[in-house]
């Protein structure tokens, strides 16, 4: 390449580099990628205290690279120019088995934020011990597709952070208030291939667990607190979509291998209604059928995130009121719950704002359960609000 070409073909690189730039700039901002169901980072507003801190910087690299023009192509062409090079990880994600998009979580586990969440949650659950007993106090933290699925991952994985600290968890926590929901998804797993009533445990191109697994769970939650027992023939499963793609896939840029969304509805019926938010929001079904047809079909539960979802029972008489504090693994599990209480109420501490003490002090609940997925827990910074 001579001089003349070499000044061209940089000058076009630049023309390139900064064109993209200043349109990602100019153009109105996104305030939501419905491709990756998540919010999308905004231009942060420059004032010296973020600038000296670093934090404007960081922010604004985060602003471009979510808001970058075309970014869901550039997506898609990156990891498929990695899978085409037969790369078996891209963007923290395993190219696993059977089809799988398993998250790896790199770090996750050893951040600064999961060991203080493990000291929150321990702290909230030692004050609670002082009301409730053992076979009323409950917490569930449950162990994602790295750490379930290892037969799935490619031989160099090492998933053992997850292992170690659901383990650290458990040992902080007060005698019996402890699920052990590894044992019973690792136990199910290992019939896979043997067992021909096996169901699968994860969505392949999805973060949650299945609604088959949240029975499973919670059979052996309702079995450690001596609530009940349960079985599959109480109620009658239906397949609601065969289609769903889910948020892993949607972040690679790709379609992967579709999944099927169950439903699990009392084989005896029974009446409840739901109030959100405390509002006037009144529905009498847990699920909503025209996400269905959606990108985000998981919000087929609920609706999506809400800070307080209320369930009463008008013809129940239990005796008992059940607080779930969550996020969204327990969308698929709360509606089990519901023959054994007089009212269920969830509430998401990362949507909502006000006490979650006074809260249960003015509801008066019997039963409190604590249920978050492992790497949700580990990242969250809203469990603070356990404590206030």
């Amino acid at each position: 390449m001579n001089k003349h070409q070499s000044v061209y073909v940089n000058t076009i690189f630049l023309l390139l580099i900064f064109g993209f730039t200043a349109a990602t700039i100019i153009r109105p901002q996104k305030e939501r990628s419905e491709t990756e169901n998540r919010t999308l980072q905004q231009r942060p507003v420059l004032t010296w205290d973020s600038l000296l801190a670093g934090e404007f910087a960081d922010d604004y690299e985060e602003y471009l690279s979510d808001q970058f023009i075309l970014r869901d192509n550039w997506i898609t062409l990156k990891t498929a120019a990695e899978r085409a090079t037969l790369k078996q990880e891209t963007g923290d994600v395993y190219f696993a088995k059977d089809g799988y998009l398993i998250e790896k979580h790199t770090g996750v586990f050893t951040s600064e934020t999961a060991a203080r969440n493990v000291q929150q949650l321990s702290d909230f659950m030692q004050m609670m011990s002082g009301k409730y007993d053992a076979d009323h106090l409950s917490c569930i933290v449950v162990p994602n597709a790295v750490d379930v699925l290892r037969d799935k991952l490619p031989p160099f994985a090492d998933p053992y952070d997850e292992e170690i600290y659901l383990q650290k968890i458990r040992e902080s926590l007060p005698e019996g208030v402890w699920v052990d929901s590894s044992s019973v998804l690792t136990e199910q797993h290992a019939k896979e291939g043997t067992d021909p009533d096996y169901s699968q445990l994860y969505y392949r191109t999805d973060h949650h667990w299945k609604t088959g697994s949240a029975f499973l769970v919670f059979n052996r939650w309702l079995e450690q607190k001596q609530i009940a027992s349960a079985s599959p023939d109480q109620y009658t499963v239906t397949k609601v979509t065969d289609s769903f793609e889910g948020t892993i896939a949607s972040r690679l840029g790709i379609s992967g291998r579709a999944d099927s969304i169950e439903r699990y509805d009392p084989a005896e019926p029974f009446d409840y209604y739901l109030i959100y938010n405390q509002s006037d929001d009144i529905r009498n079904s847990v699920y909503r059928d025209s996400y269905l047809d959606t990108k985000d079909k998981y919000a087929y539960f609920y609706g999506g995130n809400y800070g307080l979802v209320e369930t009463k029972m008008p013809d129940a008489d239990t005796g008992r009121r059940l607080l779930i504090i969550k996020d969204s693994y327990a969308h698929c599990f709360t509606p089990f719950t519901y023959r054994y209480f007089d009212e269920v109420d969830m509430v998401d501490p990362r949507y909502y704002n006000d006490s979650i003490s006074q809260l249960m002090d003015s509801k008066d609940y019997t039963d409190v359960l604590f249920l978050f997925n492992a790497a949700g827990f580990a990242g969250e910074t809203a469990i603070a609000r356990l404590l206030v």
